[in-house]
């Protein structure tokens, strides 16, 4: 059975209600994966030795570990480590209705959305300019996006089911970074110090400092991020160790998207990062419902 509304709603009801913030740094996920997967003391060289090994080909993970000094780590160790730039962001949940470009379609199938969301400043920063949140020409209002005074920059999509113990990532998404710089490369082009979109005009002076100062960090980490924070929502929050990927074949077949489909690094390069195992196994909620169908390989993350 798919995943039905109430179920949303009652993971939405049972979790911290209010602002939930999220900091994040580059490359943190690696020590955010590992304080999941950690069972007790664990010897480092025996961590370089698992199906996580690959976190340590980062020189910023070997320079996280290296400052512990300790031949055995513990997760109150790991707590004691802290990205080097951060970004804080806010959390929120919603929901999805499976009607399209989901695994589980049917008219009472639903995902589960966690939003990744921007904080005080950029709201403060936009406050100036989209005074009408409406109007917002970075957003597409058909998307789930977060509808209060701070703006989403990423989503991702779940599906899970509790009889199998699974969680299926669906999707990662992002509209604002591609349309503020879409906006900001058109302005430059067109050599304009003003520029018109969704009803809105806006200074380029704006967008060259919205996009090159306040969304730096974010625009080199936003997948990342993503990733890291729907993990930590599925293992840590809802107990669920079992969480799939698709790959860009099973996504396109599955979720009957069609053309090119979405960007493939984000199917490939980035379920690698996390350490993801590609798999000719299959959610087995996905297989009770297309027995009949072709096998697709999917990716894997136990943690």
């Amino acid at each position: 059975m798919e995943m039905q509304l109430h179920e949303v709603e009652e993971i939405r009801a049972c979790l911290p209600t209010g602002r939930t913030l999220f900091t994040y740094g580059k490359d943190w996920y690696a020590v955010e994966l590992l304080k999941l997967a950690l069972r007790g003391e664990t010897a480092v060289t025996a961590l370089k030795a698992s199906a996580f090994g690959r976190l340590f080909d980062k020189q910023r993970v070997r320079q996280w570990f290296g400052a512990l000094g300790k031949p055995s780590v513990t997760r109150a160790d790991l707590d004691l480590l802290w990205p080097d730039e951060t970004e804080n962001y806010r959390l929120t949940l919603d929901s999805f209705d499976g009607w399209t470009q989901t695994s589980r379609r049917g008219k009472q199938s639903w995902n589960l959305v966690l939003q990744l969301n921007l904080n005080g400043d950029d709201a403060r920063r936009l406050d100036k300019h989209l005074a009408n949140r409406d109007q917002d020409p970075f957003e597409w209002t058909c998307h789930p996006i977060h509808q209060g005074r701070h703006r989403t920059l990423a989503w991702a999509r779940i599906d899970l089911d509790w009889s199998t113990g699974e969680a299926l990532i669906e999707e990662i998404q992002n509209d604002r970074l591609r349309e503020v710089k879409d906006l900001l490369d058109y302005a430059r082009r067109k050599q304009l110090t003003r520029v018109r979109s969704c009803g809105v005009v806006l200074p380029t002076a704006f967008l060259v400092d919205y996009w090159e100062r306040r969304l730096r960090l974010s625009r080199t980490m936003w997948d990342e991020a993503m990733v890291c924070a729907a993990i930590r929502l599925i293992a840590g929050e809802l107990g669920l160790r079992r969480i799939w990927f698709h790959t860009p074949e099973s996504g396109q077949f599955y979720k009957d998207i069609g053309g090119s489909g979405p960007p493939r690094s984000i199917y490939t390069d980035l379920p690698r990062k996390f350490c993801f195992q590609r798999t000719a196994e299959m959610p087995a909620f996905l297989r009770r419902r297309h027995r009949k169908s072709k096998p697709m390989e999917f990716q894997l993350l136990e943690l």
